[in-house]
């Protein structure tokens, strides 16, 4: 008993010396939905509150410093839960941890969230919104198609998510938010069948990806916002920069957003 006051106590001096942001919440709903992601439905605490897009950090209770890693928020801000996708690193400290979590255990939560992939932030106007994603860098995505708010904008959404295996993208049939005027799209390079069997950047520059969509990729149609691994997101910033499609700089309003995302 005297183990368990101590290590008690250092948590709660650890937890004081830190912001008054970082706070303690429940796990309400944890379950393997790809053979390397993990869907985490967390209990959002009192006054806690999140623009759609953004992400947050999360870390495993510990009597040593916690340590913290970044996720973005599968959920649309005013959502019920706060929600992630975790995808498992083989050998990693955190990610097998957050995996095995059950309902009902604690988890360390910042509510200062942070992020860049905010639509307010695109230039006003435009058609089209494409949403571009590999891995787990698809769940800001899932937040932005479930915001009325942001769909209400745009006449056509097309998401894509770049992965190996069908087994890592099948799960967004059973999260997103079907609508008429969403159209999603795999790009899936290990396993056959796919439309788009090459990376995201690949079809891009070919044209199978504006074939596959019936949409062009142009500054005065289309907003673009990307999530994924850095070589995905430097890939297809160069090729929009060449369409004249760029970030907001400078103070000028931009048409492109992103966000490096590494698994």
């Amino acid at each position: 008993e005297a183990l368990i006051f101590s290590q008690s106590q250092r948590l709660f001096s650890q937890l004081r010396s830190c912001t008054m942001a970082i706070c303690q919440t429940k796990v309400v709903h944890a379950q393997a939905v790809a053979d390397n992601v993990t869907h985490l439905k967390l209990a959002v605490p009192e006054g806690c509150q999140w623009v759609t897009g953004q992400f947050a950090r999360i870390a495993m209770p510990s009597t040593n410093e916690p340590q913290w890693r970044c996720y973005s928020i599968a959920s649309k801000a005013g959502a019920d839960t706060l929600d992630f996708f975790i995808a498992r690193v083989k050998g990693g400290a955190v990610s097998p941890r957050l995996c095995n979590l059950k309902v009902g255990e604690t988890i360390l939560l910042d509510t200062e969230m942070n992020g860049m992939l905010i639509e307010s932030r695109l230039q006003p106007g435009g058609r089209d919104l494409w949403l571009l994603s590999t891995g787990t860098g698809v769940a800001p995505f899932v937040a932005i198609v479930s915001d009325d708010s942001i769909m209400d904008k745009y006449e056509r959404v097309f998401l894509v998510h770049g992965v190996r295996n069908w087994n890592e993208t099948q799960y967004l049939q059973h999260v997103l938010k079907l609508q008429p005027k969403l159209r999603v799209m795999a790009s899936v390079t290990r396993d056959e069948g796919a439309v788009i069997d090459v990376r995201i950047p690949d079809a891009l520059e070919s044209g199978l990806l504006e074939a596959t969509a019936e949409a062009k990729l142009t500054p005065q149609a289309s907003r673009v916002m990307l999530c994924g691994n850095p070589a995905m997101v430097k890939a297809v910033r160069a090729s929009m920069r060449a369409r004249g499609i760029v970030s907001p700089r400078n103070g000028e309003p931009g048409q492109l957003l992103a966000e490096n995302f590494w698994l």
